[in-house]
């Protein structure tokens, strides 16, 4: 798995480039009640590329553990779906959507279209083996996979502080007052 270490590797350098300058810096959408789905959508991510980001470059995925793996990929390809069809509407009272981040997105499904097919392609033979996970670096330099392992840790509290600031969203919304429809 040692490609679809490295591809991960850039995705997660990509990723952190767009939550620091477009999620924090420019747009704030933790703190902008119309980004609350965009929110929950990026904090599924957190756990999701937690997994990936330790378990890639670091485990065997045999058989049920592949197709764990496979269920994974899915998952946070569904969640890409839903949060691109999203952003649109989030974004909307920000100025809308920044071609940078657009560029961005863009890059980011390409790469993880190709380390679905490094995936599938290098391991696709595991599928029928008996499930196992084991511990078995990739043959990628240990700093590599020690830089996953921070970018676990990074992406995982990332996720639960959009999870918190869209909690704090829905609380408020649940304890305002209903506005008076003048009649």
């Amino acid at each position: 798995m040692a490609a679809a270490t490295w591809i991960l590797f850039a995705l997660g350098c990509l990723g952190a480039a767009d939550i620091a300058l477009f999620h924090t810096v420019s747009h704030g959408i933790r703190r902008h009640p119309d980004s609350r789905r965009e929110l929950l959508a990026h904090a599924l991510r957190g756990p999701t590329y937690a997994a990936l980001f330790l378990a890639l470059p670091n485990c065997a995925l045999e058989g049920g553990w592949y197709g764990a793996l496979l269920a994974l990929l899915a998952f946070d390809l569904a969640v890409s779906l839903w949060d691109f069809s999203m952003e649109g509407e989030s974004r909307r009272a920000l100025g809308g959507l920044p071609a940078g981040e657009y560029v961005v997105h863009v890059a980011l499904a390409m790469l993880f279209g190709a380390m679905v097919a490094v995936i599938l392609g290098e391991a696709g033979a595991l599928w029928p083996l008996p499930s196992r996970i084991a511990w078995e670096p990739a043959a990628v330099p240990d700093l590599l996979r020690l830089a996953l392992g921070v970018m676990a840790a990074g992406v995982l509290w990332s996720g639960m502080e959009d999870w918190r600031a869209a909690r704090r969203m829905s609380d408020r919304i649940r304890s305002s007052p209903a506005p008076e429809d003048g009649t």
